[in-house]
C-alpha cells in the first residue's frame, strides 16, 4: 500500500463516490498488491490503487481486475465458459444462478455509466476550451542556416527545380522545411543527406557522409532552440503590451 494513501470523499461526486464504495468492497478480501502479483493479473500495482484514490476515471480493465477477485470469485469461474469480452469476460464465466454475478453486473453497468458521464462532461469542456493564439514569430536567424544547409544540399544534386525526383511523395514535407513552417527532426535529417548524396556526381569530393549528418542534424537542434527562445521573447512582449 502507498505510505499515504488518498482516501476519496463520496461527498465530493460520483467519481470520488464510486472509489470509495470500490474501496469498502474490498475491505476484508484479497489485497491490491495480491492481486497485482497473480500471474492472470495484466494491471500493474501502482494503476490498481490509483483506482481507489478518486482523482480520475480509471480504465475499465483497472477496475474489472478489482472487481473479479471482489465483487467475483475466480474460485466460482467455469474455465469451460468462453467469452469474447476480454475485459468483462470473467462475469459470464460465473454461474447464471450466482449472487456473485448479480454484483459483478451491478458493478459493471455503475462502472460504464460514470464513464458515460465522464465522457460528456470532457467533451463539453472541449467545446467551450478557447486555445491561445500562438504567438507569431520571424524565423530566427538558426533556422535560416539550417535552411539554407538543405538549399545548397539539394542544389549539389542538380535537381533544385526538380524536387519530385529526389523526394518523390515526400516533397511536400521537404518544402516545409524549406519554408521554415517545419524543423525537420533527426530522422529526417539522416534521410535527406542519404537520398541527396545518392545524386551527387562528384562525391569524392564531398564531406564524409556522417559528417554532413551531424552538420545538419545540429543545425536542426540549433534552430528548434532559436524558435523556443523567439517564441518566449514574443509573449512576454505580448504580455506586457496588454498591462500596459
Amino acid at each position: 500500500m502507498p505510505a499515504r494513501p488518498r482516501i476519496p470523499d463520496p461527498r465530493k461526486g460520483d467519481l470520488e463516490k464510486f472509489a470509495f464504495d470500490l474501496r469498502e468492497l474490498g475491505v476484508g478480501k484479497a489485497g491490491v498488491g495480491w492481486i497485482a502479483a497473480q500471474p492472470d493479473t495484466e494491471v500493474s500495482r501502482p494503476a490498481l490503487y490509483a483506482a481507489l484514490s478518486g482523482t480520475r476515471l480509471p480504465y475499465a480493465q483497472t477496475v474489472s481486475t478489482l472487481l473479479r477477485w471482489w465483487a467475483g470469485n475466480p474460485d466460482d469461474e467455469q474455465p469451460d465458459v468462453r467469452s469474447r469480452d476480454p475485459i468483462w469476460g470473467w462475469i459470464q464465466r460465473l454461474p447464471a444462478d450466482h449472487q456473485t454475478r448479480v454484483q459483478a453486473n451491478e458493478w459493471r453497468e455503475r462502472y460504464r455509466r460514470l464513464a458515460r458521464a465522464e465522457a460528456q462532461r470532457r467533451w463539453a469542456r472541449a467545446r467551450t476550451w478557447n486555445p491561445p493564439t500562438p504567438v507569431q514569430i520571424d524565423i530566427p536567424r538558426e533556422q535560416q542556416t539550417l535552411i539554407e544547409q538543405i538549399k545548397d544540399m539539394i542544389e549539389r544534386t542538380g535537381l533544385e527545380q526538380d524536387m519530385w525526383l529526389l523526394f518523390g511523395s515526400d516533397t511536400l514535407r521537404i518544402e516545409r522545411y524549406l519554408s521554415g513552417k517545419v524543423i525537420p527532426s533527426p530522422v529526417w535529417c539522416v534521410h535527406m543527406v542519404r537520398i541527396c548524396e545518392g545524386f551527387i556526381l562528384d562525391r569524392d569530393l564531398e564531406p564524409h557522409t556522417q559528417y554532413k549528418i551531424d552538420r545538419l542534424c545540429a543545425a536542426a537542434e540549433l534552430a528548434r532552440l532559436a524558435r523556443v527562445r523567439e517564441r518566449r521573447i514574443a509573449r512576454k512582449t505580448s504580455r506586457a503590451a496588454t498591462q500596459g
